[in-house]
């Protein structure tokens, strides 16, 4: 009898979602070109279309490819990775940040997670004082 009346449920079940439309993929958002600086030690990430090149002082320089690229309530989240690196990019928008060594400032505070390299702060975005930048 229980088996008869979960057949039954699963039936109804089945045969309700017959006529839903099925759901359009999500599409997520895209950052952009994109670009971050860090000193001590100095470093570099670019993001262009689909990859993340990531260059450091040490030499420990790679290209990958993006896996995720994640709007948050506070910017973005970028990851990447291969058999033989990885890389987060956390990007925390409109958050003012000087980069320490010039007398330019940023419109983005950026984290950096990335093989071999640790945890690595800097800014990226627009520059939007000092050199190049705005008043």
């Amino acid at each position: 009898m229980k088996n008869a009346i979960l057949l039954s449920s699963l039936a109804a079940l089945t045969l309700s979602a017959c006529g839903e439309p099925a759901e359009a993929p999500v599409e997520e958002a895209k950052l952009g070109d994109y670009s971050a600086i860090g000193t001590e030690p100095g470093w570099t990430v670019e993001i262009k279309g689909d990859e993340i090149a990531f260059t450091t002082q040490e030499g420990n320089d790679f290209t990958l490819p993006v896996h995720r690229m994640k709007q948050s309530g506070t910017g973005w989240e970028v990851k990447g990775f291969s058999d033989s690196h990885n890389i987060n990019v956390y990007i925390t928008s409109d958050e003012k940040c000087s980069d320490g060594m010039s007398d330019r400032s940023y419109a983005d505070t950026v984290r950096v997670e990335a093989s071999d390299s640790g945890t690595l702060n800097g800014c990226g975005g627009t520059i939007t004082e000092g050199p190049d930048g705005a008043p």
